[in-house]
């Protein structure tokens, strides 16, 4: 198996390189500089996020509080075709009104 593995890198390093590695760390620097300043952008947005995100959950609360009292204070009918919970057959049977 060593000679197998012997013939294999052999012919490895006699073949040519399948790409040019000028300018290989220049790129890799370019690279790393453009991360960084990614990050440092996300790093200078993250106060804007943070007030999105608590700005859309306070109208999301406050709007959603508004049609629940309304909602609430809604009169309700109870009309012959009307759902009611006070009609169940367990509060029927019961005596439960």
């Amino acid at each position: 198996m060593s000679e197998r593995l012997d013939e294999l890198v052999d012919r490895l390093a006699a073949a040519p390189a399948d790409r040019s590695l000028d300018g290989l760390e220049a790129r890799i620097g370019r690279s790393i500089a453009a991360r960084r300043r990614d990050a440092r952008a996300l790093a200078a947005l993250a106060p804007v996020r943070f007030a999105s995100v608590s700005l859309a959950l306070a109208m999301g609360l406050t709007a959603g509080g508004a049609v629940a009292a309304s909602a609430a204070l809604a009169p309700q009918h109870d009309g012959a075709f009307s759902s009611g919970a006070h009609l169940a057959p367990s509060n029927l049977l019961e005596g439960r009104r």
